[in-house]
């Protein structure tokens, strides 16, 4: 179904997203440990995204190897200097260049991806992308958690293994070239940049609230790494079978209103029962279900919207990126002023409700755009 240089790129994804994930998993519980406060942890997680988008604004001409090599070796510095946090502005400057890591790695890596998938597979190969972090994320966090509980010089000696093993592969990698125009990017993706700065203000969600306000009820390794493995485990069959009826059906986009829907309302609904335990695992748990399948559909939608990848990947990245600023600021302050944050979820889920009401607009009152 996928030819060779599918097969060795994947490959070299996985042992990418494994050294990430393994790594990276505890790292909540161990910043708290180390005296951070949840504010400081979020800031952290804006500074990874303004690193991200300024290197998308000024390294516009680069190679994938290098880039992808780059990827690795920042991760590797970024989570070397979180192991033992000295200051916070130490904790700022990692995360700095995690940012810089998820340029390197993800600006080339869905490019390749899909240029290297079947147009009549895109939804699997979309689906098989977003299913490997679900994969892992079964076994890594709990492994990880359960080292780290037992000795952590032994969680950072694997993370140099799994590095070592992902920095090799990269030599079996096509080499190609990647280069683009900050506006050149933003135009190609005139028709949907406006869902994807929807979704990456939301994206707050996933990628710093949940995180940082689960340390609210769980502070242990290993306790973190099971709750993330169970997040994992709710999301990976769903996910992959929505890639194949998508690819059955080639509507993509009827499946973005129950999705975004249902997360809205998930969204709003952490407001109200946020401070009980019970309650948070079932709606993160509904959140972690239905966000895979929600990168999936989103990400074919611009794939298929837009042919030229290697202006409309770095254009997506671009605008997600701004988007996440902007959420994750917002998240930010309200845990600056709130003892308890409870506004952000409310602010957080009307914005997704935008999102079916543009592509409402969009696709049958305006008529000015048609996905599939």
């Amino acid at each position: 179904m996928f030819n060779k240089k599918f097969q060795l790129l994947f490959t070299f994804y996985t042992s990418y997203i494994w050294f990430i994930i393994f790594s990276t998993s505890i790292f909540p519980t161990h910043f708290l440990a180390q005296q951070l406060s949840l504010r400081q942890m979020l800031l952290g997680v804006v500074l990874k995204f303004v690193a991200q988008i300024i290197l998308l604004l000024t390294l516009t001409t680069f190679t994938s190897r290098i880039s992808w090599r780059l990827a690795l070796v920042s991760s590797l510095i970024s989570i070397f200097l979180s192991i033992s946090i000295k200051s916070s502005f130490q904790f700022y400057i990692a995360a700095v260049i995690g940012g810089f890591a998820m340029f390197f790695f993800y600006t080339f890596y869905n490019i390749a991806h899909f240029m290297n998938s079947p147009q009549e597979k895109k939804g699997h190969s979309s689906a098989l992308m977003f299913i490997v972090p679900s994969f892992i994320g079964i076994f890594a966090p709990l492994l990880a958690g359960y080292i780290a509980q037992e000795n952590l010089i032994f969680l950072w000696i694997v993370s140099l293994v799994s590095f070592a093993i992902a920095f090799y592969l990269v030599r079996f990698q096509e080499n190609f070239q990647l280069s683009y125009t900050v506006g050149e990017a933003i135009r190609e993706i005139k028709t949907t940049r406006v869902f994807l700065f929807l979704e990456g203000i939301w994206e707050a969600v996933p990628f710093g609230i949940i995180p940082i306000y689960t340390l609210y009820f769980i502070q242990t390794p290993l306790k973190y790494g099971m709750f993330l493995s169970y997040l994992a485990v709710v999301s990976i069959i769903a996910n992959f079978a929505l890639g194949k009826i998508t690819d059955k059906l080639q509507k993509r986009i009827v499946f973005l209103y129950p999705l975004t829907i249902i997360m809205a309302c998930t969204t709003l609904l952490f407001a109200v029962v946020k401070s009980n335990l019970v309650n948070w695992l079932i709606l993160t748990g509904i959140i972690q279900f239905f966000l895979p399948l929600f990168w999936n559909v989103s990400t074919a939608m611009v794939i298929d919207s837009h042919s030229n990848l290697q202006r409309a990947i770095p254009g997506r990245e671009i605008i997600l990126a701004m988007g996440r600023i902007l959420g994750l600021s917002l998240a930010f302050i309200s845990f600056s002023v709130e003892k308890s944050p409870h506004y952000i979820f409310i602010i957080l889920g009307l914005i997704l409700f935008l999102y079916p009401i543009q592509l409402f607009w969009n696709t049958n009152v305006a008529k000015t755009h048609s996905y599939v």
